[in-house]
């Protein structure tokens, strides 16, 4: 009987040493799945889309343009198309799972998103809505904002969308995909309705990273193996870059779908031989709070373009930087107040109520 019981507790206690270990390596297998230059890529593009906001308001209010305006017209040709073909990168293994899964997962989810921060943002601006169009007019304003994008929202609004129409597409020659792509984004990109235009502009470069995604992770790891060729290739990619915005050519249509492509390159080759530390941390750090940033920043923002150039005197250049740094800052805060506190975490965390119901888990097997 002692024999019984000593091998009995030694075999529970190896069985709960392995599912400790199991466990173990399965977190650690979960942060493994994060790709570095990935991180990196989102946090540069979601920096340069609040820094590009800041700086317009800023220069409209000022009326004049500041030193920002040059770094954010050289980002111009790349800053979208990054945003987005880093968004196609996963997207195969989305649109591989059952309608319901994929639904909850890229349709709800950033649906969810859209319609709560669309519906606060446009309580800050309400006051000046009434103004504008009166009351309403206003809240035909708010329902409208349903099937077009609200504002600074429209890339949470036409995610969703490309997530859709690649799962509705799934089947179609990739070359047919492209050049349908292609097509609509040279004709169809000025039609006044938002949803179209925002659509036709960038859902090529969502193609690019979702068939490309075995070329561009061999990329970055060609890029970490041959640094000094990455380097050089990125020197000629600046001087070209900066070429063709400087002399007005990457309005044109076919020559912004290259730029955007070879930028979306470039940043990889960037990313992927950035040193650990230093810029790579911020980065790093902003990437993988990319969505509450996005989310946050309007109001920091808002408040920042006001106060600054009341209280000081530093021009458009210094002011738009600050304004951008406080937009960055002040939406990071707000979103760990709220995860440490819990308390309003619905603003960031999808409730389960906004949850597609698992209909999979419903079904009962007969016995």
């Amino acid at each position: 009987m002692n024999l019984r019981r000593a091998l009995s507790c030694r075999l529970r206690l190896t069985g709960d040493f392995l599912m400790v270990t199991m466990s173990i390596n399965a977190k650690e297998r979960s942060a493994r799945k994060r790709v570095e230059w990935v991180d990196l890529a989102k946090g540069l593009t979601i920096l340069l889309v609040v820094i590009m906001h800041a700086t317009g308001h800023v220069e409209m209010g000022m009326g004049e343009d500041g030193w920002m305006h040059p770094i954010i017209a050289f980002a111009a040709p790349f800053r979208m198309p990054v945003f987005f073909a880093v968004s196609g990168l996963f997207a195969a293994k989305a649109i591989s799972k059952d309608w319901d899964t994929f639904l909850n997962g890229k349709f709800v989810h950033f649906a969810y998103f859209y319609l709560l921060w669309m519906t606060i943002q446009f309580i800050f601006k309400t006051p000046f809505f009434i103004q504008d169009f009166g009351i309403e007019g206003t809240l035909f304003y708010w329902l409208a904002s349903f099937v077009q994008p609200f504002g600074l929202l429209w890339f949470i609004y036409l995610l969703p969308v490309y997530f859709v129409v690649l799962r509705l597409t799934k089947s179609v020659p990739m070359l047919a995909q492209f050049a349908v792509a292609i097509a609509v984004k040279i004709y169809a990109a000025q039609t006044g309705i938002g949803v179209v235009d925002f659509f036709s502009k960038y859902y090529v470069f969502f193609l690019i990273g979702h068939f490309g995604r075995d070329i561009w992770f061999q990329l970055a790891e060609t890029a970490q193996q041959n640094k000094l060729s990455a380097i050089l290739g990125l020197v000629v990619w600046a001087a070209a870059n900066g070429a063709i915005v400087y002399f007005g050519y990457d309005d044109v249509a076919l020559v912004s779908v290259v730029m955007g492509a070879v930028g979306f390159m470039a940043v990889i080759d960037f990313m992927a031989i950035l040193p650990k530390r230093g810029l790579a941390q911020v980065l790093r750090f902003c990437g993988e709070r990319s969505l509450p940033i996005y989310l946050g920043f309007f109001l920091p923002m808002g408040i920042a373009r006001l106060v600054i150039p009341k209280l000081f005197d530093f021009g458009p250049g210094l002011t738009a930087f600050l304004v951008s740094m406080a937009a960055i800052v002040g939406a990071i805060v707000m979103y760990e107040i709220v995860m440490r506190l819990k308390v309003g975490t619905f603003l960031y965390v999808r409730p389960r109520w906004a949850k597609l119901p698992d209909r999979k888990a419903a079904i009962v097997p007969a016995e």
